[in-house]
Protein backbone atom coordinates (compact mmCIF):
# COMPACT_ATOMS: atom_id res chain seq x y z
CA UNK A 1 0.00 0.00 0.00
CA UNK A 2 1.14 3.64 -0.62
CA UNK A 3 -0.46 7.16 -0.03
CA UNK A 4 1.14 10.42 -0.62
CA UNK A 5 1.47 12.58 2.48
CA UNK A 6 2.86 16.28 2.77
CA UNK A 7 5.58 17.41 5.53
CA UNK A 8 4.22 20.57 7.56
CA UNK A 9 6.94 23.47 7.76
CA UNK A 10 7.50 21.91 11.66
CA UNK A 11 8.08 18.72 9.83
CA UNK A 12 5.31 17.01 11.25
CA UNK A 13 2.99 14.43 8.98
CA UNK A 14 -0.03 13.01 9.37
CA UNK A 15 -0.06 8.92 8.62
CA UNK A 16 -3.62 7.89 6.68
CA UNK A 17 -6.12 6.47 8.28
CA UNK A 18 -6.30 3.39 6.24
CA UNK A 19 -2.78 2.63 7.29
CA UNK A 20 -3.38 3.35 10.81
CA UNK A 21 -5.79 1.02 10.71
CA UNK A 22 -4.22 -1.40 8.94
CA UNK A 23 -1.46 -1.53 11.35
CA UNK A 24 -3.46 -1.17 14.76
CA UNK A 25 -2.29 2.39 15.37
CA UNK A 26 -3.62 4.15 17.66
CA UNK A 27 -4.01 7.73 19.75
CA UNK A 28 -0.92 7.47 22.35
CA UNK A 29 0.86 5.14 20.69
CA UNK A 30 4.66 4.88 19.94
CA UNK A 31 6.47 5.16 16.35
CA UNK A 32 10.21 3.95 15.59
CA UNK A 33 11.95 5.53 13.29
CA UNK A 34 14.81 4.40 11.20
CA UNK A 35 16.66 4.76 8.02
CA UNK A 36 17.58 2.29 5.50
CA UNK A 37 19.19 2.87 2.07
CA UNK A 38 17.67 6.41 1.77
CA UNK A 39 13.94 5.22 3.35
CA UNK A 40 12.20 6.14 6.60
CA UNK A 41 11.06 3.30 8.42
CA UNK A 42 8.29 3.93 10.86
CA UNK A 43 7.73 0.72 13.30
CA UNK A 44 4.94 0.12 15.77
CA UNK A 45 6.90 -0.08 18.93
CA UNK A 46 5.44 -1.20 22.52
CA UNK A 47 6.49 0.82 25.67
CA UNK A 48 5.74 -0.52 29.27
CA UNK A 49 4.05 1.39 31.03
CA UNK A 50 2.12 3.10 28.24
CA UNK A 51 1.92 5.96 29.46
CA UNK A 52 5.15 8.04 29.48
CA UNK A 53 5.25 12.07 30.91
CA UNK A 54 7.63 12.83 28.52
CA UNK A 55 7.21 16.63 30.32
CA UNK A 56 8.30 15.20 33.48
CA UNK A 57 11.57 15.99 34.17
CA UNK A 58 12.80 12.44 35.70
CA UNK A 59 15.37 11.53 33.10
CA UNK A 60 14.74 7.86 34.32
CA UNK A 61 11.48 7.50 32.26
CA UNK A 62 13.29 8.54 29.08
CA UNK A 63 16.00 6.64 29.56
CA UNK A 64 14.17 3.50 29.89
CA UNK A 65 11.65 4.68 27.09
CA UNK A 66 14.86 4.85 25.03
CA UNK A 67 15.87 1.51 25.78
CA UNK A 68 12.86 -0.39 25.53
CA UNK A 69 13.32 0.94 21.68
CA UNK A 70 16.30 0.00 21.01
CA UNK A 71 15.74 -3.81 21.61
CA UNK A 72 13.15 -3.80 19.66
Amino acid sequence: MSELVKVSSKGLLTLPKSIREQLDINIGDYLGVTIETGKVILQKVEILPKKIDWENEDKAWKEYAAKRIAKE
